[in-house]
């Protein structure tokens, strides 16, 4: 019984550590997001109509290609820049808050 109360203490503290964990990826993607995004597809993920630079907030893409496309560029968006200085993990958390937070808006 006491074995029992110990594994359902240990599976609620580790929910709630993904939690946190989840929440801080997204405050870290949204920094990232304003350091390397933002000056093109604006705070909001709008994007500039008139200068060729699409929503971006509005992506069909999944996380996995929008994190692809951040760190590796696609031939046929030649304005969009590579950012190889982002690790795999900084352009998952950027692709994350793009779907998650700005998505949502």
């Amino acid at each position: 019984m006491k074995s029992i109360f110990m594994l359902l203490g240990i599976a609620l503290l580790t929910g709630c550590s993904d939690q946190n964990t989840e929440k801080s990826d997204l405050q870290g993607g949204k920094a990232l997001y304003g350091q390397y995004c933002a000056s093109c597809h604006k705070d909001s993920g709008r994007g500039q109509f008139l200068l060729g630079i699409p929503r971006n907030k509005d992506t069909q893409m999944s996380i996995n290609e929008i994190a692809h496309l951040i760190r590796s560029g696609h031939p046929n968006l030649e304005k969009m820049p590579t950012f190889l200085q982002l690790s795999s993990p900084q352009a998952y958390a950027i692709a994350s808050y793009l779907k998650h937070k700005l998505g949502a808006e």
